[in-house]
């Protein structure tokens, strides 16, 4: 039987080893203590009108895309996090029904360097994915923290160096976020969870897409 998109994440979730387990269970406490998601866009604000490369080199703005009907946005860390490489598979999975749903799903990336269209070929997507360099859009919709020294250090010995991966020294991060937009463009429907090892379930984006006015 196929794995439900929770049973993957749950998998990836068990095969986490120590230190990696301890210091991202402290970064969590960190950021729920800081309250930052409550600072991230919710349900009814309205949604950023940004405008981003997309993996192809074509500039994509949220208004065009309203104007077709709803949108789908996934703001994801980067194809080297297994939770969010598990993510874009099963938002992959599920875009010719959101699709047909009459709404248009693209994924957000800080990544550098061609990195998104790599993967978008390799992994036959058929969605846009959007280059959003420095996290600026992610910092429009409130998503942005710094990952700690503790972390930063255990990624640079596993020689995952995201100074490289991303094109600057800053070591931000966004935090895994999904919105689901209204073509008027306010926000209905907003998942940050500043836990990223848990995901917004592609099937609960078809719900409420197919339950809007």
């Amino acid at each position: 039987m196929e794995k439900t998109f929770e049973q993957t994440l749950a998998g990836i979730r068990a095969r986490a080893g120590e230190p990696l387990n301890t210091l991202n269970d402290q970064l969590v406490e960190r950021l729920l203590a800081a309250e930052t998601a409550s600072r991230a866009l919710k349900v009814g604000d309205a949604c950023p009108d940004v405008s981003l490369p997309s993996a192809e080199g074509r500039f994509v703005r949220i208004r065009d895309l309203l104007a077709r009907g709803p949108l789908v946005i996934s703001f994801y860390r980067g194809q080297w996090c297994p939770f969010c490489s598990a993510e874009l598979e099963a938002l992959n999975n599920a875009e010719p029904r959101i699709r047909s749903a009459g709404a248009t799903l693209i994924a957000i990336t800080p990544e550098s360097g061609g990195v998104a269209l790599k993967v978008k070929r390799e992994r036959g997507f058929g969605f846009d994915i959007l280059c959003d360099l420095d996290n600026g859009a992610a910092l429009t919709f409130g998503l942005v923290f710094r990952l700690p020294a503790e972390l930063e250090s255990l990624f640079r010995s596993a020689s995952l160096d995201l100074a490289k991966v991303y094109d600057n020294e800053s070591w931000f991060l966004p935090m895994p976020a999904t919105y689901v937009v209204r073509r008027d463009g306010v926000i209905a429907h907003a998942y940050v969870n500043p836990d990223f090892r848990f995901r917004l379930d592609p099937l609960e984006i078809e719900r409420v897409i197919v339950q809007l006015p």
